[in-house]
């Protein structure tokens, strides 16, 4: 793999923590299973359908192993501090100051005995007086073993309710955590936001979740992914099968600087583990050390791992993909080569 330093403008947004949730919508062709098409909000419960959430209540899917691949066991920290002092070694003297600030992680190098001191540039040591550590996602996609309906994350932790259109109701209905797992059985129409069935009498309204679809937004030979900007997911696809899928942030859509071009693209650039630095001069000023996995396309724009935040299924970067390390791993030893498609959208499915 490449080992030169190398600009590019993606990154994280470091913005408020609730993040921008896309608004999603289901797609007419894929509104949940086939054996449920009698749902209605008329009929919103049929045996038939009950049935089949009997019968498969949860996604037939298996997790992305966590492995954070050539991070793992690194340290990595942020200053609350625009500006921070380097010393020549703990409690020395200081050489040089270090432009820092919530945008800006560096590798610890090593640690002073004391646990107050790290070692963030060769031979230059900074009090981690105002420092915090990262802590990366745990958060990990799925492996499709099988998939005869949509399935959804929740990208907020909800409450459903008993009925389309109807108050949350979490000690009758139930409740979901974010990044939880659930089938779509079926999808109702209620003023123009769609409703979906994910248990027995458990409804969530659209904004709530992140959707992946049986069907692909367009079709390509061999192995491939698809990045819906709309849905905040990325799902790997060999043909017309999807294989793997995971949540992902995409370029911040009020900015037309930091989105991510939608296009069909290849991949055309590997690097295993470097920095990632721009916006230089500016209030969006970011620099990164050791990001792991970058698999650029469209020249400026890459599906990489972070270990700096975990807000997927919002949009959150200075234009390139977001993902768990573990799920970029993934994406790096089992997908992606060389050419490999890469294809953005990010219109409605209907």
């Amino acid at each position: 793999m490449l080992n030169f330093r190398t600009l590019v403008t993606c990154a994280i947004l470091f913005v408020a923590a609730a993040g921008l949730a896309p608004v999603h919508a289901a797609p007419a062709m894929a509104k949940g299973h086939p054996d449920c098409a009698g749902i209605t909000y008329q009929t919103p419960q049929t045996a038939a359908c009950d049935a089949v959430m009997a019968a498969q209540p949860y996604p037939d899917v298996s997790p992305v192993p966590f492995d954070l691949g050539v991070i793992e066991g690194q340290d990595f920290v942020y200053f609350d501090a625009d500006e921070v002092p380097l010393y020549n070694a703990p409690n020395g003297k200081v050489i040089e100051t270090f432009t820092a600030g919530r945008s800006s992680y560096v590798n610890v190098l090593q640690m002073s005995e004391d646990g107050e001191w790290a070692e963030v540039r060769y031979g230059r040591w900074a009090s981690l007086e105002n420092a915090n550590f990262a802590e990366p996602s745990t958060y990990t996609g799925v492996i499709i073993n099988r998939m005869d309906m949509p399935f959804a994350w929740a990208i907020y932790d909800v409450c459903t309710s008993l009925r389309p259109d109807g108050p949350r109701n979490c000690q009758q209905s139930g409740s979901y955590q974010r990044f939880d797992l659930m089938n779509i059985y079926a999808t109702v129409t209620v003023d123009e936001w769609d409703w979906h069935l994910v248990g027995p009498r458990q409804w969530v309204q659209q904004t709530n979740l992140s959707i992946v679809y049986p069907t692909p937004p367009t079709v390509f030979s061999w192995r491939w992914v698809g990045v819906s900007t709309y849905e905040q997911n990325l799902v790997a696809y060999e043909g017309e099968r999807p294989a793997m899928a995971t949540l992902v942030s995409t370029g911040d859509m009020e900015e037309d600087r930091w989105r991510t071009d939608p296009g069909t693209w290849k991949v055309e650039l590997f690097w295993e583990v470097g920095p990632m630095e721009g916006a230089a001069g500016s209030s969006d000023f970011y620099a990164l050390d050791q990001v792991p996995y970058h698999m650029y396309f469209n020249w400026r724009e890459a599906l990489h791992g972070v270990y700096w935040h975990e807000n997927f299924g919002y949009y959150w970067s200075h234009g390139c993909i977001n993902l768990s390390v573990s799920d970029a791993k993934w994406l790096w030893d089992n997908w992606i080569v060389m050419d490999t498609r890469v294809y953005v959208y990010d219109e409605k499915r209907e």
